[in-house]
């Protein structure tokens, strides 16, 4: 397996969508990386490749992962959806359980954890019980949303997290002008999301985002992936938005028992007949938006329902990829919707 990083300058804008998104779903990811290499092969080797990648090649999401360098000495936190299981402390005393209901609202916020807290959650759930056995106040929230544990980080950089928001909202004010007379018809904004990076004196916070391939027979050679740092990702690239500044790509292993039980998504799945009764825990999210061949169109893609990130399943699913035709585009159109699952729950 491959892990893929997308560095940013700082202060870089990324449209996914209307809304701010801090990570890129695994069926968009896979959009841009298909966009990507129509730049640089020929038509006929794109449909051989791209049917090769829907029938071999398994993308996860890209989630988000911070660079930490303190005295020139540089560590990484990545991030992972939260499980949609129960985590909760066991055999507690009733002031440390009320202390915890104090905090639920908070912890219930969480939507990422940290690659090293999610190992710790895997080996403290509980198979019997169907619940993490694990307490929050072991760590400390990044913008009211990624968890990070304290042994992780020295004491002052954890002050600089607590204060930092890795991806904030950036809004650019446009007008409609008039092909004729030039006159203002009518003012909107155009929405972004924007990496930021903090410094002190000695300490530094940078953002990037990662992802995992699944490519055993390598049909993403490097050089195809590379192709996203030369076309931009996203939407809006006119504006600027989308620059990938640097792209790293490396062998990685998790490093996550596989009971043969549990498992928990790090992609967005588009489940097949077969995979239903596998669903345990779950949440669903409505996929659309334009199609995009090349360059923009004003066609819409039909709304799917896909379980996002973070789901459990009861053994392995697959997932499949939904396929349409279009009139006035040449070529079939993929929605992403393959399995990138991750084993959870026990250690040997």
């Amino acid at each position: 397996m491959k892990k893929v990083t997308l560095s940013f300058k700082n202060n870089a804008k990324l449209h996914i969508g209307e809304e701010l998104y801090d990570y890129i779903s695994s069926d968009k990811l896979y959009s841009m990386i298909i966009n990507a290499l129509s730049y640089i092969i020929s038509v006929d080797e794109l449909n051989g490749i791209v049917n090769l990648i829907n029938e071999k090649v398994r993308i996860s999401s890209a989630f988000l992962g911070l660079k930490v360098t303190k005295n020139n000495i540089s560590n990484n936190i990545e991030f992972l959806p939260k499980p949609y299981i129960l985590i909760k402390e066991k055999e507690i005393s009733k002031e440390i359980e009320e202390e915890n209901l104090i905090n639920r609202k908070k912890y219930k916020n969480i939507l990422w954890i940290s690659s090293n807290s999610f190992g710790n959650m895997s080996k403290n759930y509980d198979l019997q019980e169907d619940l993490i056995n694990y307490s929050f106040k072991n760590g400390f929230i990044i913008d009211g949303k990624y968890y990070v544990e304290n042994e992780e980080v020295d004491e002052d950089v954890q002050k600089v997290l607590e204060d930092y928001s890795p991806i904030k909202k950036d809004m650019i004010q446009r007008n409609i002008i008039d092909r004729y007379t030039k006159e203002s018809l009518n003012t909107y904004y155009d929405t972004f999301s924007m990496f930021s990076n903090k410094e002190t004196d000695c300490i530094r916070i940078e953002p990037y985002l990662y992802f995992f391939l699944d490519d055993k027979e390598e049909i993403l050679k490097d050089n195809y992936i590379q192709a996203l740092q030369f076309i931009s990702i996203g939407g809006k690239r006119s504006l600027g938005a989308g620059v990938v500044e640097k792209i790293g790509i490396s062998n990685y292993k998790l490093d996550i028992y596989d009971n043969e039980k549990i498992y928990i998504n790090f992609s967005m799945i588009y489940p097949n007949k077969k995979d239903l009764s596998k669903i345990s825990k779950y949440s669903l999210e409505n996929r659309n938006g334009f199609i995009f061949s090349k360059r923009s169109t004003n066609i819409k893609k039909p709304t799917l329902r896909m379980i996002k990130e973070g789901s459990i399943f009861n053994g392995k699913a697959e997932g499949e990829i939904y396929s349409l035709k279009v009139d006035g585009v040449n070529h079939d159109i993929h929605v992403y919707g393959k399995a990138f699952l991750s084993p959870f729950g026990g250690e040997k």
